[in-house]
């Protein structure tokens, strides 16, 4: 299965768990009819490193009546996971009793649909219900909202990709929402913003290949924010030696190109203490080491540190908040980059395009841009893993959220 971790956010755009979205190899529209696949997904829990990945926090998954009845859930009672079932399947009477027994055993659920054929069982009051904001027609998205509000239960929009669809599910009172990342209307910490932007100017001068030279050492040195960053994360990489104690010692010890790189990391930190989202970090980062791994894949692979900028400013104008097409005004970024953020037509731009697709579980355009670049849909899937774990491991644990 190819598979992917949607965030999901409460008002206050915290990513309180995540959604567990999968999709057949072979690329077959059968995820919501066909049992094997339905049985293939929920073995996912068994194999991915959930805690690693997630932080801590709870993994949604879609299971069907039957993985309900034939005692399948009993293999992962310790998994931090809320089992989402179609609520049309309560309406059978043997997937609600066989639903009940597993609450009382402790197993969380939550449903997906609104309940169009009656109450909802009261073992099942307070869970979450998943709605999709884009195939509801405004007022009745509102009316069901507030209806299962009243019954105890905590609506969940899905598909929420765009600003204008995230301001008015939170004024209705949603509980949680998941859908693209989206540019904020402000910027949280403008001290991080105008950070980011130096780092990310710095680093596409560099973009080239060449080695940094003492225009490199004046700007690190001239920035005091930019030396403790630096410093800071260097001593937290895994790098087998002392951490440097200051900015002099780390060009003397470690030296530039360390720095450089190190740069990577301190892009995606600043630029979600930008935007206020930690999870913005983690994001960008781990397009960030996805890049660099399938770039390699391309038919004329672009240098390292320019794929390294591809996955970081892709997520820029979400840190910044500012549409793709006037990122330009707030970076100097290089043609190939300009071609990521906004036509993606070159095969970088191409391949961040894939990647994008993959973050957010549009799975046929994951197949159609694989097929366009040539690259296999399953190493895509590892690539994912790998870097998420690897960018989890660069930014250090984080505390898990409530949820």
């Amino acid at each position: 299965m190819l598979a992917a971790l949607l965030p999901i956010r409460d008002p206050r755009d915290r990513v309180v768990a995540y959604e567990l979205s999968a999709y057949p190899l072979q690329g077959t529209p059968g995820i919501a009819t066909s049992e094997q696949d339905a049985r293939s997904t929920l073995e996912l829990l068994g194999t991915l490193p959930l805690p690693r990945l997630t932080g801590g926090r709870s993994v949604h998954v879609p299971v069907t009546p039957m993985l309900v009845r034939d005692g399948a859930l009993a293999r992962y009672a310790s998994v931090d996971a809320v089992f989402v079932l179609a609520t049309q399947a309560l309406e059978d009477e043997e997937s609600r009793r066989a639903v009940e027994k597993l609450v009382a055993k402790g197993f969380r659920f939550g449903l997906d649909g609104f309940p169009e054929g009656g109450p909802i069982p009261d073992a099942l009051k307070g869970v979450t219900i998943s709605l999709d904001a884009s195939r509801i027609p405004s007022l009745t998205l509102a009316n069901r909202v507030q209806q299962l509000l009243h019954a105890g239960l905590k609506p969940i929009a899905r598909s929420v990709d765009d600003r204008s669809t995230r301001e008015r599910v939170i004024a209705l009172g949603v509980a949680f929402y998941s859908g693209r990342i989206l540019p904020r209307g402000k910027v949280r910490r403008a001290d991080s913003e105008a950070g980011a932007k130096r780092a990310v100017t710095m680093m596409i001068a560099f973009s080239d290949g060449r080695p940094p030279d003492n225009t490199f050492d004046v700007f690190v040195r001239n920035d005091p924010r930019l030396s403790a960053e630096v410093l800071h994360v260097l001593r937290s990489a895994s790098m087998g030696v002392r951490g440097p104690r200051t900015i002099e010692h780390a060009f003397n010890v470690i030296g530039r190109e360390a720095i450089l790189d190190s740069m990577t990391g301190l892009v995606a930190r600043l630029a979600a203490e930008a935007a206020g989202d930690a999870e913005l970090a983690l994001i960008a980062l781990r397009r960030a080491r996805m890049c660099e791994r399938l770039a390699n894949g391309l038919a004329r692979p672009p240098h390292p540190r320019v794929r390294v900028l591809a996955g970081l400013v892709s997520t820029l104008d979400s840190a910044f908040g500012v549409p793709a097409t006037s990122l330009g005004s707030q970076v100097a970024l290089s043609n190939v980059l300009s071609d990521v953020v906004v036509e993606r037509e070159q095969p970088l731009g191409q391949l961040v395009d894939l990647i994008e697709a993959y973050d957010n579980g549009w799975w046929p355009d994951v197949y159609a841009r694989c097929k366009l670049l040539g690259l296999s849909p399953t190493m895509v899937r590892q690539s994912y893993f790998d870097a998420w774990r690897d960018a989890r491991d660069e930014l250090g644990a984080a505390k898990p959220a409530d949820n």
